[in-house]
């Protein structure tokens, strides 16, 4: 059986950990999430930056909802 979570805090990694230790958990790719987590976290930073000086255009909410 295969499970996805998603944890929406900073102790995601502690139980991440935690998960590892239980026999027949099997985590994969816990660096990669770990370094894409810190990219996306990086990028999110500098468009906000941007937008706040004006050289981004941040989409409005009922843009974002039409492409979706």
């Amino acid at each position: 059986m295969e499970i996805t979570l998603e944890i929406k805090s900073d102790a995601a990694f502690s139980i991440i950990e935690k998960l590892k230790s239980i026999k027949g958990v099997k985590i994969k790719n816990v660096e990669q999430l770990k370094e894409n987590y810190l990219k996306d976290l990086s990028n999110a930073y500098q468009e906000t930056e941007l937008a706040e000086k004006g050289k981004l255009k941040l989409k409005r909410f009922d843009e974002i909802l039409d492409d979706i």
